[in-house]
């Protein structure tokens, strides 16, 4: 696994350059800033790409909650200025950040907004999975019933 996320940090790298850029046939990746005006952008961005991919409109609306999810985490918890979102051939979606610090399962009370984050990943995303790299990290997962 280290292997591959080092290889994609490489590629991670030139998608940040350019904001947006065709990483391989039909991978595409864009990179947003840091900032929570994000997280509509990037589940706009990538729900555009999973329905011009003609995916069934309740996977389009299950990849947009799990990469608004996925984007708020890069958001709340990175130091850098921007993250990246790219959709792979296959449709598993990476959402990239310069974190080194991995996602934890927490407790979260009732009425708390947040802490339920890796519980909606395994329920939505099943085998959904956390790449380390040396400049960060990335979430990839692939919305369940695809």
């Amino acid at each position: 696994m280290l292997i591959y996320a080092a290889a994609h940090g490489r590629v991670l790298e030139a998608a940040m350059r350019t904001g947006e850029h065709r990483m391989e046939r039909s991978s595409v990746a864009r990179s947003f800033a840091r900032e929570t005006n994000s997280v509509p952008q990037a589940r706009h961005w990538a729900t555009k790409v999973y329905a011009d991919a003609g995916v069934d409109e309740d996977l389009v609306e299950l990849c947009g909650l799990l990469v608004s999810e996925a984007v708020t985490n890069a958001v709340t918890h990175s130091a850098g200025t921007e993250f990246t979102v790219v959709v792979l051939p296959d449709l598993w979606i990476e959402v990239w950040d310069d974190s080194p610090v991995l996602p934890r399962r927490r407790v979260a009370d009732l009425d708390s907004e947040g802490g339920r984050g890796l519980q909606l990943m395994e329920m939505c995303a099943p085998g959904y999975q956390v790449l380390e790299t040396t400049d960060g990290k990335a979430v990839r997962f692939l919305p369940k019933g695809w």
